[in-house]
């Protein structure tokens, strides 16, 4: 089996520590960082649209169960992607797919 090129490994990584700090602060990430539509009364404080929620919602998860699905779709896919692309592209693909 072959080891996970960095950015693959590094953006897991990150989902799991981002996930990790949202029940430890009990979803006080939510508000400032995901995407809400604009008037939402869904999360009372959720700020208006601020332009850093287009990539910060893409790291926040709703359950266990999400993230797993998500990291394991990253886990499967993302390393060859990786290696297809090289690192500096697969990092732009994978926000640029964040974003849109």
């Amino acid at each position: 089996m072959n080891r996970l090129p960095p950015v693959t490994r590094t953006l897991l990584l990150i989902n799991v520590g981002v996930f990790i700090l949202q029940l430890a602060t009990g979803n006080a990430l939510v508000g400032p960082f995901a995407l809400w539509p604009t008037g939402s009364a869904q999360f009372k404080g959720a700020p208006e649209f601020e332009i850093w929620q287009l990539l910060t919602y893409g790291f926040l998860h709703g359950s266990l169960t999400h993230l797993l699905f998500n990291m394991l779709a990253l886990y499967m896919f993302g390393g060859d992607i990786e290696r297809l692309l090289g690192a500096r592209h697969f990092l732009i693909y994978y926000l640029v797919c964040v974003v849109g």
